[in-house]
């Protein structure tokens, strides 16, 4: 059985599929965050993570942090190592939105 091209699975955000996206757009900015002058979809913490998938990697890197800050064990430092448009931005975003009290909801694929 052949799988099926991408663009037979899923359907593109309105915005992409209508070619009226800005790219920068894409680009998630940690200081427009904190400043608290990011969109929407990386300032509102439940649009972030409605709209952020979580890797197995970004989950346990959130679990080691909370076990980290709650004095329960979690690593001290942690390295991200990822190419460019590897999702460091976004794990730093995540971990932001999470200590800053945001949460991550249960269909989000939470599991600890």
């Amino acid at each position: 059985m052949a799988l099926l091209p991408w663009r037979e699975v899923v359907t593109p955000h309105p915005d992409v599929a209508a070619g009226s996206y800005w790219q920068a757009e894409f680009a998630a900015d940690l200081a427009q965050v904190l400043s608290g002058k990011a969109e929407a979809e990386y300032q509102d913490p439940a649009e972030f993570f409605a709209r952020t998938y979580l890797t197995e990697g970004m989950r346990l890197l959130l679990i080691s942090a909370l076990r980290r800050v709650a004095g329960t064990g979690g690593e001290p430092v942690v390295q991200l190592k990822t190419a460019f448009g590897g999702g460091k931005t976004h794990t730093m975003l995540a971990l932001y939105h999470l200590l800053q009290g945001g949460g991550v909801g249960r269909s989000d694929g939470w599991r600890s």
